[in-house]
């Protein structure tokens, strides 16, 4: 899998072996990111479909949800606790990501409400 996607970015590796990360950077535009700890991932699902693939990331308190298409990959290492930081690209430069690695057309980070009994 490719290291230097225009899209993510995956951690360093020993034996060709992913080094697992404590964190991943999700950069939501050009001047917004989050950083959330892989410690509080539920779950991690993958969806594709004719024309556009989904993840799904499930952590304590939010739901991420990521578009795009060839994200397979990705899904993978994001299981793997291997992505680094993942932003999306302009669909006019789609044709720079449109290999194995993928193409992230948006980010979506949905907060969870508290809940108001507690």
């Amino acid at each position: 899998m490719n290291t230097n996607s225009p899209c993510y970015k995956l951690g360093r590796h020993v034996n060709s072996d992913p080094v697992p990360l404590d964190n991943l950077r999700l950069e939501t535009s050009t001047n917004c990111f989050y950083g959330l700890s892989y410690h509080h991932i539920e779950l991690v699902k993958f969806e594709s479909s004719q024309d556009v693939d989904l993840i799904t990331i499930s952590f304590l308190n939010r739901t991420v949800r990521i578009n795009g298409k060839n994200l397979r990959n990705l899904g993978v290492a994001l299981q793997m606790r291997g992505v680094e930081s993942i932003k999306p690209m302009a669909e006019r430069y789609s044709s720079l990501a449109a290999g194995e690695d993928g193409w992230v057309k948006s980010i979506e980070i949905l907060e969870q409400k508290e809940d108001a009994h507690a």
